[in-house]
């Protein structure tokens, strides 16, 4: 395997290891957020387009994964299974 080199701007004076540590727990939230958003709501082929439509919809999406951890769902489907048609 060929070395890669990567080069990243920051207004921070960090050892090269704590860099890593870094930008690799940023990269970890950032994928566990798009993966879910991809896989649950299948954001990368929107049915909804035009307008504000794929706007609203992932502010919705991101809405909703918000309020399912917050109340401690395991996962987002079974969120969606507990929470839904739960109106009074």
């Amino acid at each position: 395997m060929a070395d890669q080199r990567q080069f990243y701007i920051s207004s921070q004076c960090l050892e090269a290891k704590q860099l890593l540590a870094d930008s690799r727990g940023h990269w970890g939230i950032e994928n566990r957020l798009q993966w879910v958003k991809d896989v649950t709501f299948v954001e990368d082929c929107p049915s909804r387009r035009g307008g504000n439509a794929p706007v609203n919809w992932v502010i919705l999406h991101t809405f909703f994964i918000t309020i399912a951890r917050f109340l401690g769902f395991r996962t987002i489907p079974q969120a969606q299974r507990a929470l839904s048609n739960q109106l009074d």
